[in-house]
């Protein structure tokens, strides 16, 4: 009798630490409770643009020389200013004058002006209207006619890189945004006044190269700056929008080459988690059809209401661990037996 006691009590132990055992298992691998960002679908302006880099430099560059050898008498402008086409920008001598006058003014200041008076300087003159970007003589210096005194651009003009398969958004007239590199808080505005026909490969890259006209030339900007440049392709205002982030692309059993792509594009189909009232209900799945989207947002045209609260699963690190079966033959993990 004692016996048969004996083994109900080992019997009932052993089912003691089974049952233990199986729940600190389902405890061990249980999944962490699903949390949620939120955001709050609202009404705001849509902008759709191409973003890209730049370098400002003259349209056109135009390099100014003496027409005779001779040494520069005096210099009218300076850099930065504007000229207009036939404007004298400095005088200069001859050789011949220059030797002349240096041996009138041993003679004194009367005679001096006597020859200056019947020899009169040479002017160097602009050729074309714009802005003197570079001048590279001094007064006193000489000079022959090979040499380069003065740099005049017509205008300045942005020069963009754009890759080509962005080149269908830009077109000519296209209002373009710029910002200069080191002047970022400053915006000048601009727009689209040539389509290279060409391409070129930066980088094993297909670009092609966009010109941009400001539309009014700050004094800030210098050729051979760098910028960056947003082509504005649309602009939709008090539109209700929502963060591509939290839409989902939709499965579409007819197009099976659509799974799995991860893109949202502009007319989609897509899926979105919406929170209830009811903090206890599951988010409710809907089917959300977009307009128009730059990447980050996204244009809702039908699915969702202003105000409406959107879900996106947050990823978290707290993964269980995972754990073998305790009661498997082959024991709990390597490593982990005591």
């Amino acid at each position: 009798m004692k016996a048969w006691k004996k083994k109900i009590w080992v019997a009932l132990v052993a089912l003691t630490a089974i049952a233990g055992g199986f729940y600190a298992y389902k405890e061990k691998t249980k999944a962490p409770p699903v949390t949620y960002k939120e955001h709050v679908v609202r009404r705001d302006d849509l902008e759709i643009s191409v973003q890209a880099t730049g370098t400002i430099q003259p349209e056109n560059r135009l390099v100014v020389k003496p027409q005779i050898a001779g040494r520069i008498d005096e210099i009218l402008i300076q850099e930065g200013q504007k000229v207009r086409a036939g404007q004298v920008l400095a005088w200069m001598s001859s050789n011949d004058r220059a030797a002349l006058i240096d041996m009138a003014r041993s003679a004194g200041a009367t005679e001096q002006k006597r020859w200056e008076d019947i020899y009169k300087p040479s002017p160097v003159i602009a050729p074309l209207g714009g802005i003197v970007i570079s001048k590279q003589v001094e007064r006193g210096q000489t000079v022959g006619t090979g040499d380069t005194v003065f740099v005049i651009s017509d205008r300045l003009i942005v020069l963009a890189q754009v890759d080509e398969t962005d080149l269908g958004k830009i077109s000519l007239g296209q209002k373009v945004e710029i910002r200069v590199d080191a002047y970022s808080d400053q915006v000048v505005t601009g727009k689209v006044i040539r389509i290279a026909y060409e391409s070129k490969q930066v980088n094993n890259v297909t670009i092609y190269e966009i010109r941009i006209l400001p539309e009014e030339v700050p004094s800030f900007m210098r050729s051979g700056m760098t910028t960056s440049v947003k082509f504005i392709q649309d602009l939709k205002k008090s539109i209700l929008i929502a963060p591509v982030s939290f839409l989902k692309p939709r499965i579409d059993d007819h197009a099976p080459s659509n799974r799995g792509n991860g893109l949202i594009k502009s007319g989609d189909q897509v899926t979105a988690l919406v929170k209830v009232s009811d903090s206890s209900s599951k988010p409710e799945e809907r089917t959300i059809s977009i307009g128009v989207t730059n990447g980050k947002f996204a244009e809702v045209v039908s699915g969702l209401d202003e105000g409406n609260v959107i879900l996106q699963p947050e990823t978290t690190n707290n993964t269980p661990e995972k754990a073998s079966n305790p009661f498997s033959p082959m024991g709990p993990p390597k490593g982990k037996r005591k």
